[in-house]
């Protein structure tokens, strides 16, 4: 599907072609020592495992497939192949591959999975071993809910003050997430190594550090915690440990005899990346005499931070007497290839080292892009993809970007999906409770038990079910503010009262807000409102959990909308894909906690979700691969091949990126006394070995291309100054002189230091727009643009029509912006305005009529501020007032708690001063009045129209004189000097109005800041009485601005204001805005 018929396709369903999937069975052809292990010739000796090494794409995972499948179709069963792959993932593709192969053996059945990863294997004896031991199996949970209970128990620890273990200086972090997170990967580490709670305190004991042994006892009581409640969770690193110490009793030793006795076949796949206890596990089902096949790469071993060791492997080749060495990778081409073996040079000597030859080919081989800021890289990358799509015809799924850590995908995500590239996303790289569409259904959940938050309400107004853009957000917010105004209501939100109305539309009590509600808003609040609606009658019901979720869903019919567009593919198909796959891990999610809590409720689940703030994996059930490019950290690339790659931001401090430390509780120290017996307090360099790990991981995403490899990097002397990485130079891509000089890379044709221009539509229509109307080009060669756009244009493509550009279309309209009035044309204009009026007429007019974007946080405390006031003025107390300030400002204020908590102490102070003031000037005042509307006619312009001045003051001040003074709250706080206040625009038109009146005299006006803390007194700015010559000015000056403000062409003044502005994109004035004509 082409960008143009992505973009301008329908909404209706998509025609289906149901296809019988189509399997390549590949047959490989062996010789040798790899064609007798195959075969399982009689002249192999087993008394050791056979060693099967080689680099990247050698073919390893590919022989131990083949030997399996010869293993079923010389009548072996399925069950006696005992298959360790690394990863799930990559048990599963095995399998398929293995499925493929063996489909059409009538004799071919098996009871269960022949490939696992080894913590597979290691769940399912453990699991055989607690049942036959009349005990409740083993759980298995996730790092998500690992990180849980590490935060819920500490938080416990210091609502109890039970925190005596921990050092003193370290207390008050006891209840912080990093904490808890760098408490949970020292745990994780000592689990790996099999370092119980007793040993852990006694390590730090014995080496003076005393974090190892808080940890130890907050080990502990986390055991005893969970033996309590009957629990039997463990955590990956946890598992090997205790599936060996299982294997170690009666029951567990005949279990395990029981499993060998069965096993004839051990294949282990990528052994390199095993920990000691993993490979332990293993070595015990491959005794002497088993047939049994180990492969691996030790430069592939990229896992070491996990506990992987490439130890094992090194010991299986030093004692084998059958060793495959391939040397010829199927994989890559010989230009990547020699980067590899110019890469392992700079690697430690390896006795289990192959040297790599790869296949001849016409591809490039290595491509490096260089770029002089962030944006141009991703650029580059957005450019490779889509050149590799649209040129060379290769599938977004066989095109991956790889990029160093997970920070570096979401802006990527966001530039290739800006440029019509479907993306997908590693799922171990995403929090579930982040995904919008979960975000939705959790809300949606929790309307069912508590009132929603502003912000809240929002969100599910701008979510997909209700799918309100900004435009219509401002709308419905216009809306019920013009209800309130209506029936007299004073709120400092109109989300308050939103959320109230979606909870029942139809009721009696929302009647007086339908009123003033359109047809599309009333489209929007009937969308939510049947979603909330459906999960409150299914709580009322008494559904569980798991149910109430169904029929939320089911409420909001996405789920047709969602499969159509998932179908049709792009980018708003992979979008699709992902929205789906979060919401079946919603639903997963929910099972599980039903089966373990069938009596929790609807706020303990939410809660449980949200508080899983570490990605995890979902189960896979797709049975098709989706169309779409995918994005990955360099870890997840481990065992996967695509046709094209990208590999993303290689440079110095970024890949290699630094050392890791030790940390608050010296993780890294823990694991070298472990691993290598180094003491703790002997400082030592990290350096060299973090950088070794590095440049594996720079090894491993080399290779995994089956035809091009684009690497991109940033080479800028600004600011930041960055470099690309050394890596470049040792695989011969780059040399010194190109990564520490000061000049733009120029290495041949490889290297652009230029933005790219971009293959896709809208950099084509904006290329041929602007070849169509530069005058100074050629005739023929403007006549060739326009031809093209013409053609773009028949084909539907948005944006190549001249008809829809910007600048080319007449005017909307040549009238004035006036009111009709029963005496003729009429403009109204209010005190607030003038000075925006004065400042600049595009601005005043964009903000008047709806350009406005959404109400700011600032805005909304500024509403609670003069509502509070106003209160204030009728007798409101101190103490009520700050109450009413606490209660509502946190529910308006966009950020973390303690940014919450920091306005609310500074508003306490304000209010304070506002409460002494107000009583102050009323104890004087004969009379008083709050939110007083004022209206005056101020004349008619040399055009004929009809001013009028209206306003709505804060506070007016009467005096017995007939006086009246008006007072104007303002919460912002930036103050206006003296001499500003004193020609004020706004103030002086309070005074015009009241002047119109013949028996008020006005006495002045000011503006309040009571915000400004500078002074325990309230900050007021003051303007004199204005003479009547004053005044009279003043008219003039007003019809002068009407007749400006009534269009229709407006004028952009640059001024102060501007870097305040929010049309700055609008603007000719400004250099974001010049470019939209």
């Amino acid at each position: 599907m082409t960008d143009g018929q992505q973009r301008n396709r329908t909404d209706g369903p998509p025609q289906l072609q149901l296809e019988e999937p189509t399997r390549e069975a590949v047959e490989h052809e062996y010789a040798g020592l790899p064609l007798a292990l195959v075969t399982n010739d009689p002249s192999l000796q087993w008394e050791t495992p056979a060693v099967v090494l080689g680099g990247p794409g050698t073919g390893k995972s590919s022989l131990l497939v083949d030997i399996a499948v010869q293993h079923v179709r010389d009548g072996g069963k399925a069950e006696e192949i005992m298959f360790v792959a690394p990863s799930k993932e990559a048990a599963a593709a095995l399998r398929e591959a293995i499925f493929q192969r063996v489909v059409d053996q009538e004799a071919y059945a098996t009871t269960g999975a022949l490939v696992r990863s080894v913590h597979s294997w290691a769940f399912a004896v453990l699991r055989a071993i607690r049942i036959a031991e009349g005990k409740a199996a083993p759980r298995l949970i996730t790092g998500a809910e690992h990180d849980i209970h590490v935060r819920t128990l500490l938080r416990g620890s210091v609502e109890d003050g039970a925190v005596s273990q921990w050092p003193e200086y370290v207390r008050p972090a006891l209840s912080m997430v990093g904490f808890a997170r760098n408490l949970r990967d020292l745990l994780l580490r000592a689990a790996e190594r099999g370092v119980g709670s007793a040993e852990l305190k006694d390590l730090g004991e014995q080496h003076g550090v005393p974090m190892w042994s808080g940890a130890g006892a907050f080990l502990e009581q986390y055991e005893a915690v969970q033996r309590l409640a009957g629990n039997d969770n463990l955590n990956a690193s946890e598992l090997l440990h205790q599936v060996l110490a299982a294997m170690d009793t009666p029951t567990g030793r005949r279990i395990h005899e029981d499993l060998r006795h069965h096993v004839r076949l051990v294949l282990v796949d990528d052994a390199h990346n095993l920990d000691p206890a993993s490979a332990q596990f293993i070595e015990s089902f491959a005794a002497p005499g088993m047939r049994t096949i180990i492969a691996g790469d030790p430069d592939q071993c990229v896992f070491h931070f996990r506990g992987a060791d490439e130890a094992f492997l090194n010991q299986q080749v030093a004692r084998s007497t059958t060793v495959v060495e391939l040397s010829r990778s199927f994989r890559i081409t010989s230009d990547v290839a020699e980067a590899v073996n110019a890469l392992r040079d700079h690697l430690p000597t390896q006795r289990a080292r192959v040297e790599l030859r790869g296949r001849d080919a016409t591809d490039p081989g290595v491509q490096v892009l260089a770029s002089s800021t962030e944006t141009a890289q991703r650029l580059h990358v957005t450019n490779t993809v889509r050149r590799a799509h649209t040129e060379r015809g290769v599938e977004w799924k066989d095109i991956a970007v790889i990029v160093r850590a997970t920070s570096d995908i979401a802006p990527l995500r966001r530039t290739l999906m800006s440029y019509g590239v479907p993306v997908k996303i590693d799922s171990t790289s995403m929090v579930l409770a982040q995904q919008p569409l979960v975000t939705m259904l959790l809300l949606a959940m929790e309307s069912t038990v508590r009132t929603l938050t502003p912000g809240e309400t929002q969100t599910l107004v701008e979510s997909a079910v209700g799918g309100a853009d900004p435009v219509m957000v401002r709308r419905v917010q216009r809306n019920i503010h013009a209800a309130m105004r209506a029936h007299g209501r004073t709120a400092d939100n109109a989300w308050l009262y939103l959320s109230e109305l979606l909870q029942d539309p139809r009721a009696e009590r929302n009647a007086w807000m339908m009123e003033f509600i359109g047809p599309r808003e009333h489209d929007i609040i009937e969308r939510i409102s049947a979603v909330m609606m459906a999960g409150a009658e299914s709580r009322r019901a008494g559904d569980s959990v798991e149910m109430t979720l169904w029929k939320i869903w089911q409420a909001t019919e996405l789920s047709t909308r969602l499969q159509w567009r998932a179908l049709r593919g792009g980018t708003g198909g992979a979008q699709a894909d992902e929205d789906l796959d979060a919401v079946m891990n919603l639903f997963d999610m929910a099972g599980d906690f039903v089966e373990r809590n069938p009596q929790a409720s609807v706020a303990t689940f939410v809660e449980e979700v949200r508080a899983q703030e570490l990605p995890t994996a979902g189960r896979d059930r797709r049975g098709a691969e989706g169309n779409a490019l995918e994005i990955l950290p360099a870890h997840a690339a481990a065992g996967r091949e695509w046709e094209e790659v990208v590999i993303a931001g290689v440079q110095e401090d970024h890949w290699p990126a630094g050392p890791t430390v030790g940390g608050l509780f010296y993780q890294q120290e823990l694991v070298d006394l472990k691993d290598h017996g180094v003491d703790p307090r002997q400082p030592h360099s990290r350096i060299a070995e973090a950088v070794q790990e590095e440049r594996r991981l720079f090894l491993l995403a080399l290779s995994r291309a089956r035809s091009r490899t684009t690497i991109t990097t940033i080479k800028s002397a600004h600011d930041a100054p960055q470099v690309p990485s050394r890596f470049l130079v040792e695989i011969g891509v780059l040399n010194h002189d190109d990564v520490d000089g000061d000049e733009p890379l120029q290495v041949g044709e490889t290297v652009s230091t230029d933005v790219p221009r971009i293959l896709a539509l809208d950099p084509l229509i904006a290329e041929l727009r602007d070849a169509v109307g530069d005058e100074s080009r050629d005739l023929a060669e403007r006549r060739a643009a326009a031809r093209n756009l013409q053609r773009l244009a028949d084909a539907g493509v948005d944006g190549a029509d001249a008809a829809q550009w910007w600048g080319v279309r007449p005017p909307s309209t040549t009238e004035r912006i006036v009111d009709q009035g029963p005496d003729g044309p009429e403009i109204t204009l209010s005190p607030s305005r003038l000075e925006r009026i004065d400042g600049c007429e595009l601005s005043a007019f964009l903000s008047a009529h709806g350009a406005v974007a959404p109400t700011t946080m600032h805005m909304r405390i500024g509403n609670i501020i003069h509502a509070i006031a106003e209160h204030i003025a009728g007798g409101l107390s101190l103490e009520d007032a700050q109450l009413t300030m606490r209660t509502m400002l946190p529910q308006v204020i966009d950020g973390p708690q303690w940014m919450k908590d920091r306005y609310v102490e500074e508003w306490m102070e304000g209010i304070e001063r506002l409460h002494k003031w107000i009583n102050s000037v009323c104890a004087e005042a004969e009379r008083v009045e709050t939110e007083l509307s004022l209206r005056t006619h101020v004349g008619h312009t040399s055009s004929g129209i009809s001013v009028h001045l209206v306003g709505r003051a804060d506070l007016v001040t009467h005096t017995s004189e007939s006086t009246v003074k008006v007072y104007d709250y303002k919460t912002a706080s930036s103050l206006p000097s003296v001499k500003d206040a004193e020609v004020s625009k706004q103030l002086m038109a309070y005074q015009f109005i009241l002047s119109s009146n013949s028996v008020l005299t006005p006495a002045g006006a000011a503006l309040v800041f009571p915000f400004d803390d500078s002074s325990k007194s309230m900050t007021v700015r003051n303007q004199a009485e204005k003479t009547p010559e004053q005044l009279q000015e003043f008219s003039n000056d007003l019809l002068n601005l009407a007749e400006h403000s009534a269009g229709p062409s407006y004028s952009a003044q640059v001024g102060p204001a501007c870097s305040n502005c929010d049309f700055a994109t609008l603007c000719p004035a400004q250099s974001e805005g010049k470019m939209v004509i």
